[in-house]
């Protein structure tokens, strides 16, 4: 099967996951708000105080009592509320204070980026590592999965530097710092403060990816098992492809051979770049407090949302709007849907549905964190319009001259 054909299937996966997971998202899901009444009739709600209920009957406003409206098995009412209804009880000065509250986050998110470039060596100002953090947020939004942005950032960035393969790799560097702080933010977020079983369970899984960063990390700056790697057969037969064909062998071969080789080269110096930024664990820390700060930010406004939208705050529930969101960016990162698009959702349906919120009101919270994101990372639609992602002359000089003295 050609390149070609794969990425086409892939493609067509994400957009089948898409449609599948918001089928299940928008199944039950009402425009108008409604109630079933006692008799079994189900009628259009109008409105509703502690004790009465108002509802349009054969064309006419008629007030009820609550006990007039027919009860579910779990001893609740039986209302639906539609998106209208749940649009209209929203708190629009709240929605615009979460505008506010979002500001931080890109530019946390900037500095942490500049921290991990001046461990490669690469030193650019923190006025450009802002233009790119919102050029590559921007992109997001046009790439397939949450991660596509990530590609021309590393491209933008490769302007700046001649250390092309040091940079790319930042790039990389940065996206598992921020998981690595979402995960820790939201594991202890889930054991610490949550009762919520279902809840818990997903703590449980987060801990252990975790773990396995955690341990990730310290196997890459094992000098005992790089020594290991470096004896095993398999390891030397592919550094002993770099080496020149010998006369008589075809110019295929040869490619291959070449391509071996500079896969080799390129491999090597992601690892230098990699141990790199190992060995300089003030910046690295710096990064990591830098990325749990900018979630603290960023999941505190996607609660605040909730907030807005009416949304059940009872009993401690505060906490699991803030594991549920945070779990909902987990999912977005996974490139298996478009955007994250529909599997997003059904994570704030899975476990909001019923026990916190009705589904109009957690699709108009995805709805209001989505358009969220999308205004704070419009700045970056400039800076790809105009070319403001490009360094300008004098720092070009300076990487230039920079890279000649190394």
């Amino acid at each position: 099967m050609t390149e070609e054909r794969k990425k086409l299937l892939f493609t067509l996966l994400r957009v089948v996951v898409c449609v599948v997971a918001l089928a299940y998202v928008l199944h039950g899901v009402t425009l108008q708000d409604s109630a079933e009444l006692a008799d079994g009739r189900t009628v259009r709600l109008l409105g509703e105080t502690p004790t009465s209920v108002t509802v349009l009957i054969d064309g006419q406003d008629v007030a009820l009592l609550r006990d007039q409206l027919a009860i579910g098995e779990d001893g609740s009412e039986k209302i639906t509320y539609g998106l209208y209804g749940a649009i209209r009880r929203s708190n629009p000065k709240i929605l615009l204070l979460c505008l506010v509250v979002f500001t931080p986050v890109v530019f946390l998110q900037s500095l942490r980026f500049k921290w991990l470039l001046r461990a490669q060596e690469i030193h650019i100002a923190y006025w450009e590592a802002v233009k790119l953090s919102f050029a590559g947020n921007f992109l997001n939004f046009f790439a397939l999965g949450s991660t596509g942005g990530d590609v021309a950032k590393a491209y933008y960035i490769s302007l700046h530097t001649d250390r092309k393969t040091e940079a790319v790799t930042t790039v990389v560097l940065d996206r598992v710092i921020g998981l690595a702080g979402l995960l820790t933010t939201v594991g202890l977020v889930i054991l610490l403060c949550t009762r919520n079983p279902q809840l818990l369970a997903v703590g449980y899984a987060v801990a252990a990816v975790w773990l396995g960063l955690m341990f990730a990390a310290l196997l890459l700056s094992s000098e005992r098992l790089r020594s290991w790697l470096a004896s095993v057969h398999l390891i030397r037969r592919l550094i002993s492809l770099g080496a020149e064909p010998s006369a008589g062998q075809g110019a295929a071969p040869g490619r291959l051979r070449r391509l071996a080789a500079w896969g080799m080269g390129q491999g090597y110096r992601a690892d230098k770049a990699t141990r790199r930024l190992l060995r300089h664990k003030s910046l690295v820390l710096g990064a990591l407090a830098a990325t749990i700060l900018l979630q603290l930010f960023a999941v505190c406004d996607f609660v605040l949302v909730c907030y807005a939208m009416d949304m059940d705050f009872s009993g401690g529930k505060m906490w699991d709007y803030y594991a549920v969101t945070s779990t909902g960016n987990i999912v977005a990162a996974v490139p298996i849907s478009l955007q994250g698009l529909g599997t997003t959702e059904a994570t704030y349906k899975h476990f909001l549905l019923d026990s916190h919120a009705s589904l109009s009101q957690i699709l108009c919270m995805a709805m209001a964190i989505r358009l969220l994101h999308l205004i704070w990372a419009m700045p970056g639609l400039l800076v790809t319009m105009t070319g403001a992602y490009k360094p300008r002359p004098e720092a070009a000089a300076a990487a230039s001259s920079s890279a000649s003295v190394q």
